[in-house]
């Protein structure tokens, strides 16, 4: 082969290289959010059976999951199932489409969203470290949730915004 051909060789190998280090570097940023996602499920789940002065023994008892699986949730090892969330829920006398929303499946109205949308598009972008204009105000001005229940969520949000 010429030395024109090695290096057309050696520039595809590059390339085929480079696209894999891009598929990968994608992988890890979906795992990374995946798991951030999960993480801060399993502490909302935490904090609300805290606050509901259950140990994780009498929590597991009531939703029929052993609480070796529960204590793995909260930390955030475990994505639970359909079934597993809505016992929780249940449990804890939450709202089955909190938590599912909570888990990051969206169970909203459409419609709900959309209007939500232009009031985020409209606000500036928030510096690193700086939350959203609106996101705290939002769930002190919930009022479907308790003081407890804010108090948990405004904990669980602050505590990723100062992971950085």
């Amino acid at each position: 082969m010429s030395r024109a051909g090695e290096t057309r060789t050696h520039g595809g190998r590059r390339a085929a290289d480079a696209g894999e280090e891009l598929r990968d570097s994608g992988r890890r940023a979906a795992e990374e959010a995946w798991s951030a996602q999960v993480n801060a499920l399993g502490g909302f789940i935490r904090a609300q059976r805290q606050m509901a002065k259950l140990s994780l023994r009498e929590m597991a008892a009531m939703t029929k999951v052993s609480n070796a699986y529960l204590s793995q949730v909260e930390r955030g090892l475990h994505q639970p199932s359909l079934k597993v969330l809505r016992s929780i829920a249940d449990a804890l006398h939450l709202n089955t489409d909190q938590m599912l929303s909570r888990a990051g499946w969206s169970v909203g109205d459409p419609e709900a969203s959309a209007e939500a949308a232009p009031a985020e598009e409209a606000a500036p972008a928030a510096g690193a470290g700086v939350p959203p204009p609106g996101v705290e105000a939002a769930i002190q001005a919930d009022g479907r949730l308790s003081a407890e229940q804010k108090a948990a969520l405004l904990g669980v949000y602050r505590s990723f915004l100062n992971r950085d």
